[in-house]
């Protein structure tokens, strides 16, 4: 292995390097004539593996093209360093390299192509060009090719670097020639590049990862507060506007409860694709958290961020698919302007968190930041902490507001309506705290409370001789429950009160959130004797197909259709016609925010059955309804059967 005496030099270490490739004459070499053939061959059939491999596991990162580097060049070095033939450093190399490049998850048609060339460098050529042949033929299915780094790779990456190492120590005591310290010089060279580019890889990883939310891919809260900062420095250059939209979906949290967190999860992860197409390139999309998203658009005024606002909405309000199971989710958006509303990105997000939760409350879909309601929204947000205590320390009341026959005058049902007696606020309104039930998973316990509240106080009345049925709503986590039907069927044994005295109240928007779900449940309550009553017909988007396929057995009219009813006489048409229709369909029809006697007329002359409004009576506790009850009882009916209390009334 070592140069002739009188070579010293450049000269000399060329010569060695030939003597040492078996291309030079002397020694076990025969020289080029006959050898070199086989060298090139070698390396063509190096340049085959690595296609083998490379076909085996799809593109190559640069990592792996420097693992591949590294090996080849560690175990050549080391072939080289005991005297192998300059073929048989080549197919060494080879042989190490792809299967470094290959991450060291070789399938057959790569360990055939290697163990070709191994043969193929050691001389055997009849059998070694055949299974390199067969190897480039040979058809596999592409695998995943694997983590670019594992505790494999890693073994490998150190026996390499282990290898180099020790023979350039050896080489300071032994000599091994040349070309085995060159290799091993560039094993070190190129371990060391790797290393560096481990490093920076990973960091580039964890930056990304910092700013990624992990479930849906899309930025998270510090992405997007980062990207509005830059977004807010270039609108101060350009001088326009940016716009800040707030989506959080409704009844999410509900639906995540009952269908279980797979459910939830594979829900959000379909919003990114949902809204992504609708943005620019440069609009930021991120998840903030739970069942949050925002959008930042640039340059963004009011009317533009409406108009995206409803189209984002739109997209939101197709049903997602998960497993079985067509979900369906609304979405209210609040919208924040800079330099209008606030001169930062966390104000904005503030700003439009505060305009989300006034959409919620008005139910528009979405309302831009306004600073009159900033106070009442931030005191709306602060009673979420405080509303699983009142349902505990019975803070909620029940009022009751009755409903007559239009016919008679008969009062025979009542609707039970919940109010908060909050400690420091007073007597809140539903529109004040139901929303923030259902987005704080409270909604089941709000309605089992109600419930209960309403079987007793009527179940009294009515063992009192009062004949008086009670209608309660139902939310959207209720219809989702398949547990609900026996719930109540329990509530209604321990109550001691007739299924048909009770009736539950759902709206046309609670039912478009899972119609099949909804139909299997309103089912069973049927099949315990509870009649069925559709909220607020016509105000929803549910269509004909669905009032048949539910199976009710009451419609009440929305009052939005009601209050200028004898002003208005399209609502006057459309009131004449559901009436029409809901009879053909065998179903009882009320008509809700009857307020005049002009309207009652007009309600009695379409056929309608029931009225309910503030003509007849206002919510009431429910001690103030038996005295009310028993007070109209004593009245005396007149020759048509009308109720002197009601035509006073009139």
């Amino acid at each position: 292995m070592g140069a002739r005496r009188g070579d010293s030099g450049a000269d000399g270490l060329a010569w060695v390097t030939i003597r040492e490739w078996g291309l030079g004459g002397g020694g076990l070499s025969t020289g080029f004539v006959d050898h070199g053939w086989l060298l090139v061959g070698s390396a063509i059939a190096v340049g085959a593996l690595w296609f083998v491999a490379r076909r085996r596991v799809g593109p190559i990162s640069r990592l792996s093209w420097l693992d591949a580097a590294m090996g080849g060049c560690s175990i050549g070095a080391l072939a080289a360093a005991f005297g192998a033939r300059g073929w048989t450093i080549v197919a060494a190399a080879g042989v190490a390299g792809a299967l470094a490049l290959s991450r060291w998850r070789p399938g057959s048609r790569l360990v055939v192509g290697a163990a070709g060339l191994a043969l193929l460098g050691a001389g055997v050529v009849i059998v070694g060009v055949p299974l390199l042949v067969v190897a480039v033929w040979w058809r596999e299915p592409r695998s995943d090719p694997g983590p670019a780094f594992s505790w494999t790779v890693l073994g490998a990456i150190v026996g390499f670097a282990l290898v180099a190492l020790g023979l350039l120590t050896v080489g300071q005591f032994v000599r091994i020639g040349a070309l085995a310290v060159g290799l091993a010089t560039v094993t070190v060279l190129v371990g060391m590049a790797r290393a560096a580019m481990t490093v920076r890889e990973r960091l580039r990883e964890s930056e990304h990862q910092a700013v990624t939310d992990e479930l849906t891919g899309l930025g998270n809260r510090r992405h997007l507060l980062d990207g509005l900062d830059a977004k807010i420095a270039e609108a101060q250059s350009r001088g326009v506007r940016l716009a800040l939209l707030l989506i959080d979906l409704d009844g999410f949290k509900e639906l995540n409860d009952t269908l279980g967190h797979y459910a939830g999860d594979e829900v959000l992860r379909q919003i990114g694709p949902r809204l992504r197409p609708l943005l620019r390139h440069d609009d930021l999309l991120a998840r903030l958290g739970g069942d949050e998203f925002a959008v930042a658009l640039e340059p963004g005024d009011d009317v533009g961020a409406g108009a995206a606002a409803l189209r984002l909405r739109a997209a939101l309000e197709r049903s997602f698919q998960v497993a079985d199971v067509s979900v369906h989710v609304d979405a209210s958006v609040g919208i924040a302007l800079f330099p209008d509303h606030a001169p930062d990105g966390v104000g904005l997000l503030q700003r439009a968190d505060v305009a989300m939760y006034e959409a919620k409350r008005v139910r528009t879909g979405h309302e831009v930041y306004a600073s009159a309601r900033d106070r009442h929204s931030r005191q709306r947000l602060s009673l979420i902490g405080e509303l699983r205590g009142a349902i505990d320390a019975g803070q909620l009341r029940v009022m009751y507001q009755p409903q007559a026959e239009l016919a008679t005058g008969l009062v025979g049902g009542v609707e039970a309506l919940v109010r908060w007696a909050h400690p420091s606020l007073g007597l809140l309104a539903p529109d004040q705290f139901l929303p923030l039930a259902e987005q704080s998973g409270l909604s089941r316990a709000l309605t089992k409370t109600v419930l209960d509240s309403a079987l007793e106080e009527i179940g009294g009345l009515r063992r009192e001789g009062l004949d008086v049925r009670v209608a309660v709503n139902l939310g959207p986590a209720d219809l989702l429950d398949l547990g609900l039907p026996l719930e109540i069927s329990r509530l209604l044994d321990r109550r001691d009160f007739p299924a048909a005295a009770l009736e539950l109240e759902v709206s046309e928007n609670i039912v478009m959130s899972d119609p099949l779900r909804t139909i299997d449940v309103l089912a069973r309550l049927r099949e315990i004797g509870v009649a069925v009553s559709l909220d607020d017909f016509g105000a929803g988007h549910s269509s004909l197909a669905h009032l048949k396929q539910l199976r009710v057995d009451k419609l009440k009219i929305d009052q939005s259709f009601v209050l200028n009813l004898a002003d208005d006489p399209y609502n006057a048409a459309i009131v004449r016609s559901t009436v029409d229709l809901a009879h053909r369909l065998n179903l009882h029809v009320i008509a809700e925010g009857v307020e005049t006697h002009a309207v009652w007329e007009l309600l009695s002359d379409c056929g309608c059955d029931e009225a309910q409004g503030h003509l007849v009576a206002r919510p009431m506790s429910g001690e103030a309804l038996a005295a009310w009850l028993q007070a109209i009882g004593r009245q005396t009916p007149d020759a048509t059967g009308a109720r002197p209390w009601l035509v006073n009334h009139l």
